[in-house]
């Protein structure tokens, strides 16, 4: 049974880490919290990996039930978030601010509410992670023991998952400003096209799981 447990965590976080993409997004994550001090941005970084956890573990233990009483489909919110990931990206790329210098203020004050939107949701753990964790959701009858071994692992592997956010964000600006300014705005415009890129191809995959039903 521990076996069990610990393939599932290792399996839930093979699939949610390269769709989170930590260290792509933490240049991302510097540039839109750039007028912050250390210590806030700090702060901010534990706050977007708790909520990467809780938004991702929500989903996994009522993401399916959710669905089912709205009657969205999976590939509804890849098309939905992807859009929201499609226009943060266009913004970056054409040097549009992330925050007004008032919504710079807000975010000083209240950074709880802005670090769940939009730092965790789109940015962070957007559709694409969303979609992977409800292929996680356990099948099996919740009397049985195995069904509660694999939803113990897979929240295992979420909060794994969740904790990578966290320290690429909180650590990753000591290396990125020894690259200078030059060298992290080449990263941030790079990072800024992946995000682009991903953003298309979750608005294509949820088009192709429409056009399929």
């Amino acid at each position: 049974m521990a076996h069990d447990f610990f393939n599932f965590a290792a399996l839930a976080f093979l699939a949610l880490f390269p769709i989170l993409n930590p260290p792509a997004m933490a240049p991302i994550f510097l540039d839109m919290t750039g007028t912050l001090a250390d210590d806030e941005r700090h702060r901010l970084a534990w706050l977007i990996g708790k909520n990467t956890f809780m938004l991702l573990f929500s989903v996994l233990v009522a993401g399916g039930w959710l669905l089912k009483i709205f009657g969205i489909s999976v590939p509804v919110i890849r098309i939905a978030g992807g859009l929201l990931l499609f226009n943060t990206a266009w913004q970056m790329l054409n040097n549009e601010p992330k925050f007004s210098q008032a919504e710079h203020e807000e975010l000083k004050g209240r950074m709880t509410s802005r670090a769940f939107f939009p730092l965790t949701m789109p940015v962070t753990a957007g559709p694409g992670s969303i979609a992977v964790t409800l292929t996680l959701v356990p099948a099996g009858s919740l009397l049985s023991a195995g069904t509660w071994v694999k939803f113990a692992g897979d929240a295992a592997g979420i909060a794994l998952a969740a904790l990578s956010v966290f320290f690429f964000y909180r650590y990753s600006e000591n290396l990125l400003r020894r690259m200078g300014r030059a060298g992290a705005q080449t990263i941030s415009k790079i990072s800024a096209f992946i995000l682009l890129a991903i953003g298309v191809q979750i608005i294509w995959e949820g088009i192709r799981g429409l056009l399929n039903i």
